[in-house]
């Protein structure tokens, strides 16, 4: 398993509390902004040209139902896309949170190299199974 620890920042080291939630706002207000203004996506190439939704493929519905709080039908269309979505809320809070408390400990991620090879195989797997699950439920 892996395991997270609380440990000072290393020197030159990105900043995760700061750098990954602002993408994250800055994503859901473009995203909210898109939305509201009716723009459309071109469609994807990948699905014209196989017939296969691509790894990407019901992301942007999956973010439609996300800014109208409709979880089920999100996760439903992209669910490698909305757990995305939820870690990096759940990482913005804790961020929200580690700076209102002027903490000088940085949480991150501790795995050693036969647990960090396990977890890319875990994910690679995780893939398969996902790209499944698209071409079975947006082909339909």
């Amino acid at each position: 398993m892996f395991r997270l620890i609380r440990r000072p920042a290393y020197p030159g080291e990105l900043n995760h509390e700061l750098v990954w939630p602002a993408a994250f706002v800055g994503g859901a207000v473009f995203a909210w902004g898109w939305f509201l203004s009716g723009l459309q996506l071109p469609q994807c190439v990948f699905m014209r040209v196989t017939g296969l939704p691509c790894l990407g493929c019901g992301g942007t519905r999956c973010a439609r139902h996300l800014v109208h709080l409709d979880f089920g039908q999100a996760f439903l269309f992209h669910p490698g896309f909305f757990l995305v979505v939820m870690v990096a809320a759940l990482w913005t809070i804790h961020s929200a949170l580690f700076w209102l408390s002027r903490d000088k400990l940085r949480l991150r991620l501790a795995l050693d190299d036969a647990q960090a090879r396990r977890w890319r195989m875990v994910f690679i797997a995780l893939l398969v199974i996902h790209w499944a699950w698209q071409c079975y439920y947006l082909t339909r």
